[in-house]
């Protein structure tokens, strides 16, 4: 069997790492895989030994007849989406085509869903803007999902098959853990506490309408200031992008890596005491359940519109600290509540999140409640009985990942129904 893994998304690792993956251990049962990347991602495949065609949203509407080529010479027989979700996005937004075109070919076509859609809503925020993704994925007969941070069970349709997304992840030796913390610089008997941003984040500074464009500028000013209470001895790997925000964080604590390989970022990861992210999907507090990480996700459920909206928030949150209240009122119109930072995605993420084992894994705290959220930090790096709370419950996942059928087994198994001879 051939498969043409379609991931022509820009500016991260995430989901290309995902297709990659499921791409090896697919290969265990004989398959054969070709990708369309974007060289941003050209590194990956190259470093994979996987064969690869780029494209680029220069191409426009001509990225069809690249695909198309691909497919004659390629000759597979099914089409993989890696996310459904960014392809839909990638082609309509970026190259300005009907993602659709894939259809053309003739072949089955197989999503990946980051998401589970059949559960949730698929209303999205783009560029400031509310669009509905297409409701193709509803109409195809079998779905992936990758799990963390999919819930590890098969869709209530039947039609999304639950598979764990990487099975190379093991937490770090305390060797390799020593190694990579050397390399950083980080002094001995310090806490590491990773911070991941990603570069499209950082373009929304610019490209995006408001609000979105003024809180993908204005949060990290806040996020440092939450960090800069945290005891001293705590250093911060940012991974990604400095926003300006964190340029106040005290320079002799801060590792910045802007640019790594997947393998890199792996290592990282598992050389940290904890993770902290501020929006989703995270991978690194996916991969941190694996690589046996604690981490803590903060987003904001709480819109907030001047002073009335200021003074709500304040009752429900248990009092704001003076900070949080003087960020509120210096921002430019309406706060909205957010789960994607700096876009929205709540209506998408929200259900995700529901009787989701993966949840328990992680610390929680409302971005806007400060004393809570830096208290779960600190305990999160420091107090013994929380980190072995949050140990057991990733044991528990983890557990529940691995009790997945094969990937290659069950995979060959669901497309047969497509006609396909695994």
């Amino acid at each position: 069997m051939r498969l043409l893994f379609l991931a022509a998304l820009a500016k991260t690792l995430h989901e290309v790492t995902i297709g990659l993956d499921l791409a090896e251990q697919l290969a265990d049962a004989g398959i054969e895989s070709h990708f369309v990347v974007n060289p941003d991602n050209e590194d990956q495949l190259r470093a994979a030994k996987t064969p690869y065609t780029l494209v680029e949203p220069v191409l426009g509407e001509g990225v069809r007849d690249v695909v198309h080529r691909v497919a004659k010479e390629f000759r597979p027989d099914a089409v993989i989406l890696v996310d459904y979700l960014a392809h839909w996005m990638t082609f309509r937004v970026g190259y300005k085509t009907d993602p659709w075109f894939v259809e053309e070919l003739g072949l089955p076509v197989i999503p990946i869903d980051l998401y589970d859609l059949e559960g949730t809503s698929r209303r999205v925020e783009i560029l400031g803007r509310t669009m509905e993704v297409d409701d193709n994925l509803l109409r195809m007969p079998v779905q992936l999902l990758p799990v963390p941070m999919n819930r590890p069970r098969i869709s209530d349709s039947g039609r999304g098959l639950p598979y764990r997304a990487n099975r190379t992840i093991r937490p770090s030796t305390d060797a390799a853990r020593a190694r990579v913390r050397r390399a950083l610089g980080l002094p001995e008997g310090r806490k590491l506490l990773m911070v991941p941003t990603l570069p499209w984040q950082q373009l929304m500074q610019v490209h995006a309408a408001e609000p979105t464009r003024e809180l993908a500028a204005r949060l990290p000013r806040l996020l440092a200031h939450y960090l800069g209470r945290l005891p001293t001895d705590t250093h911060f790997l940012l991974t990604g992008p400095l926003f300006d925000g964190f340029r106040s964080l005290p320079e002799d604590r801060v590792h910045h890596r802007p640019e790594y390989t997947a393998p890199e970022y792996h290592a990282l990861l598992g050389a940290a005491d904890g993770v902290f992210s501020f929006h989703l999907p995270s991978y690194a507090l996916e991969r941190a359940t694996l690589a046996d990480v604690p981490g803590m996700l903060a987003v904001n459920n709480h819109p907030v519109d001047g002073e009335a909206g200021i003074a709500r928030l304040d009752r429900e949150l248990g009092g704001l600290t003076p900070e949080v209240r003087a960020w509120l009122a210096d921002h430019p119109g309406p706060l909205p509540d957010f789960h994607m930072w700096p876009l929205r995605w709540n209506e998408v993420l929200r259900p995700l999140l529901d009787a989701n084992p993966f949840t328990d894994t992680l610390a929680r705290a409302e971005l806007l409640d400060e004393r809570a959220l830096v208290d779960g930090l600190e305990r999160l790096l420091h107090d013994p009985a929380e980190r072995d709370r949050l140990a057991a419950a990733r044991a528990d996942y983890r557990d529940a990942v691995n009790a997945l059928p094969d990937t290659a087994g069950t995979f060959t198994e669901a497309v047969r129904g497509l006609g396909i001879d695994g």
